[in-house]
């Protein structure tokens, strides 16, 4: 029995590396024939493919950084004009509960009145990285550049009024609704427009008025340097 145990303890020890290796292919090729397919495959590259195609799906995309520049403002805008153009999601779907007809109008409403609002803001922040809050005398020392840093900022100013006129004719078509959403923050825009507590045209009429002053400021400097 001696000799056959020894006989048989050496066989197994002489296979078992060959078992082993056999069981580590099986475990991770899951074949031994060659064709096999790596673990990394078995997971999708991209778990959830979503493509935006309604109002709500453009809105959502709006976001600001607590730094932002430009580009994320021009990119905002660029997103929320596309959402004015596409279609509402089925009231099942909405960002908020809606149960009626009336409800689904007024909830289309506030949802381009907010859009609307999105836009002009973002115009007027673009707008005021071009502007100057205080023109002080040595500022004129560049003089041609405040002349085209002012003119563009005007320009946006002047871009974001038509969204501030849409934003208030659609709050003022909401309100006929007398009932409120579960837009809570949305809905007291609405309401303060109505009130008049929220009024752009006066703010932005503000705003360009006192580029414009900026404007002829620098346009005599540089006539006086001639």
């Amino acid at each position: 029995m001696s000799a056959l145990f020894k006989k048989v303890t050496l066989i197994l020890l002489f296979l078992l590396p060959a078992l082993l290796f056999g069981q580590l292919r099986l475990d991770y090729y899951y074949d031994q024939s060659g064709m096999y397919t790596k673990f990394s495959d078995w997971i999708p590259k991209r778990l959830h493919q979503w493509n935006p195609s309604h109002v709500e799906d453009f809105f959502l995309l709006y976001s600001l950084k607590s730094l932002y520049g430009e580009e994320e403002l021009r990119r905002n805008i660029f997103f929320l004009k596309i959402a004015l153009e596409k279609r509402f999601r089925h009231p099942s779907e909405a960002l908020c509960k809606i149960e009626t007809p009336e409800q689904y109008h007024k909830y289309r409403l506030l949802i381009h009145m907010h859009i609307n609002l999105q836009i002009m803001r973002s115009y007027l922040r673009i707008g005021s990285l071009y502007d100057k809050r205080h023109l002080y005398f040595y500022n004129l020392d560049f003089a041609d550049e405040l002349k085209a840093s002012f003119a563009i900022a005007e320009g946006f100013y002047k871009e974001a009024m038509p969204y501030w006129e849409k934003a208030k004719e659609l709050a003022i078509e909401a309100d006929k609704h007398k009932f409120e959403l579960d837009l809570g923050h949305i809905e007291s825009i609405r309401f303060d427009i109505i009130q008049g507590e929220i009024d752009y045209n006066k703010i932005i009429s503000k705003h360009i008025k006192n580029v414009q002053a900026k404007e002829d400021a620098v346009n005599e400097f540089l006539a006086q340097m001639k």
